[in-house]
C-alpha cells in the first residue's frame, strides 16, 4: 500500500487543513493548503488526501477542466493501486467494491485503475474461462 502520509510530509511548505473546503467538493487545493472535509472515512481521506497531492505536485491551484481532472485521477489510481496489488486482488473479488475495500481506496479509484489497463494487462487480471464451450 502506497503512503500517501509519507508523500505529504515531501510536501513541507502544505499545510492541511480539516475542515471543508472553500469549494463546493470534499477537499481542495491553494497550493499552499489542502482542505479535507473531516466527515470522510479514512480511506476517503486517503484517497482525496493523494488527488490533491497530486494537484499540488503538478502546480495547480485552481479547479482544473474535467481532462485534467480525468488524467489527474488516473495518475492517483496508478500511485494507490500498484499493478501487483490489483492482480492478487483481482484473483477472488467479485466486485469493484469488493477490491476498494481489500486496497484501502474508494471505488472510483478502483474503477480509474483498471481504466488505465490495456487489454494484456485486464486478459491477465481476468484470463478467459477454459471452460467455455
Amino acid at each position: 500500500m502506497q503512503n500517501v502520509w509519507g508523500k505529504l510530509r515531501e510536501l513541507a511548505h502544505t499545510v492541511v487543513v480539516w475542515t471543508k473546503p472553500p469549494s463546493s467538493g470534499l477537499a481542495g487545493t491553494d497550493g499552499q493548503h489542502i482542505w479535507i472535509d473531516p466527515s470522510l472515512s479514512s480511506t476517503e481521506k486517503r484517497c482525496v488526501l493523494a488527488h490533491e497531492i497530486f494537484h499540488l505536485v503538478a502546480g495547480h491551484t485552481t479547479c482544473q477542466p474535467p481532462t485534467v481532472e480525468r488524467q489527474l485521477r488516473l495518475e492517483v489510481a496508478r500511485f494507490l493501486i500498484p499493478y501487483e496489488d490489483l492482480r492478487r486482488v483481482a484473483g477472488w473479488a467479485t466486485c469493484p467494491a469488493e477490491m476498494a475495500e481489500e486496497l484501502n481506496v474508494i471505488e472510483q479509484v478502483v474503477l480509474d485503475r483498471l481504466a488505465t489497463l490495456d487489454g494484456d494487462q485486464l486478459q491477465e487480471l481476468w484470463p478467459p474461462s477454459e471452460h467455455i464451450a
